[in-house]
């Protein structure tokens, strides 16, 4: 296979996906998503149910996969665009993206995938936590680092699950602030 027809799949691929997603958020500002049938998203985003099931094994796999996919997308390019900075985790746009997001977001907080997300999505924090821990702090061994990345992966996501449960009253910057001054605390030590 050439590059090109590989290329054109991932293009197609990114595509379907965008569109799924779209699709998701569009429906779920307007009601539930634990109410969103399969068949129904795909309509929506103008793709058959069989390539949805070509790139998902069903609805959860696919709020999962797209939570977690998104924080490493943030992660990436937070570091792309701001390589100077010593943020560990992508707490500013985690808590942008969920206030411009709005009735989406609390629509997934009370869904029954909303535990399954957060917890996915720790655990990926807590990956890309570990990446960036050795270069911030070389100084601590790597059983510090590991506890570290498990705090601060679950604190960004208490903290989120936190504001969203409590509606979002805060800023997505007054969030931020808070996550930064409790991850340096935890740095500072």
């Amino acid at each position: 296979m050439s590059d090109k027809a590989i290329s054109g799949a991932d293009v197609r691929t990114l595509r379907t996906r965008r569109l799924l997603t779209d699709a998701l958020m569009s429906l779920g500002a307007e009601g539930s998503v634990d109410d969103i049938a399969v068949g129904e998203l795909a309509a929506h985003a103008g793709v058959s149910r069989s390539t949805f099931y070509q790139h998902f094994a069903s609805k959860d796999d696919f709020l999962v996969r797209s939570f977690v996919n998104m924080l490493v997308a943030m992660n990436a390019t937070m570091r792309q665009r701001h390589p100077d900075r010593g943020d560990i985790l992508p707490a500013q746009p985690l808590f942008h993206h969920v206030a411009m997001a709005g009735e989406f977001a609390r629509s997934v907080a009370r869904s029954e995938i909303w535990p399954l997300q957060m917890a996915a999505g720790e655990l990926k924090l807590r990956e890309l936590a570990e990446a960036v821990l050795p270069q911030r702090m070389p100084h601590w061994n790597a059983e510090e680092r590991r506890e570290a990345a498990v705090f601060l992966a679950a604190g960004l996501i208490g903290l989120l699950r936190w504001w969203v449960d409590n509606g979002m009253k805060q800023t997505p910057e007054r969030m931020q602030a808070a996550f930064e001054r409790l991850s340096n605390s935890v740095l500072s030590g």
